[in-house]
């Protein structure tokens, strides 16, 4: 499914843009002439619907906003270039009014590592799986602290982050203690090992973020993820979590 998904936004965005406007970034993922989140959001829900798929797929977020916060506010403007100041709560107000709008399942970083007060207030009655990356740094000292604080419900896992499998197992763990959800990541300079999608299905995280289908770094993690369920499958059941990922370690 989401392979013939990425098919479809080519199509889109050259109708929209034209052919020049096709080029992929370092993960995989279009770069259309966009500026607003909700134009993207909309270019998602056209791919879904030409794939045939409606209702069947769903959405996850990654502002990465450490890298636009300035002396207390965001500035959202980069594309524009021109300043786009936008404060905390407004910022809030527009993760909400795309959550209402748009089938979002999950918000990685919507705020900067360092405005722990904003995570505080927006996790008190967000409805979808809050993950701390740069918040976090798979480190078991900051999943502590975030969980001491309320300031999230999930951690992204990536293993360079902390320096070994070790360590990063730990901060899982130590994740699912407090009823958390584990994200398992690439990094943007992946290379062709595929390792990390054993560790998704070890630790039973139930989801994983390995690119687009793009080139071979991205894809022999989905090709390794279809041959472990082949390997299962030759001796026991294999239980797909479906929407239920958030909780597969659970099972």
């Amino acid at each position: 499914m989401g392979s013939e998904v990425y098919q479809q936004p080519k199509k889109v965005i050259v109708k929209k843009f034209g052919p020049s406007a096709t080029g992929v970034g370092d993960e995989g993922g279009f770069a259309p002439p966009i500026s607003q989140p909700h134009e993207a959001l909309d270019l998602l829900v056209e791919a879904v619907s030409l794939a045939g798929y409606t209702d069947r797929i769903k959405f996850a977020i990654d502002p990465a906003l450490s890298e636009f916060f300035r002396d207390g506010n965001y500035d959202i403007g980069f594309k524009d270039d021109k300043p786009n100041l936008q404060s905390p709560k407004q910022l809030a107000e527009l993760y909400r009014s795309l959550l209402q709008n748009y089938p979002i399942v999950l918000l990685e970083d919507p705020f900067a590592e360092t405005d722990w007060d904003s995570w505080i207030e927006f996790n008190t009655n967000c409805p979808i799986e809050l993950v701390g990356d740069d918040l976090l740094v798979t480190n078991t000292k900051y999943v502590q602290e975030a969980n001491d604080k309320r300031a999230c419900n999930s951690m992204l896992l990536k293993i360079n982050q902390i320096g070994t499998i070790s360590e990063a197992i730990e901060a899982a763990n130590l994740a699912y203690s407090f009823d958390w959800s584990v994200f398992v990541s690439d990094r943007s300079g992946e290379t062709t090992d595929d390792f990390i999608a054993d560790l998704v299905v070890g630790l039973r995280a139930g989801h994983i973020k390995p690119g687009a289908p793009c080139r071979g770094e991205r894809v022999v993690k989905d090709n390794r993820l279809m041959e472990i369920e082949a390997e299962i499958l030759a001796r026991e059941e294999c239980i797909y979590a479906g929407s239920q990922f958030r909780v597969a370690s659970k099972y």
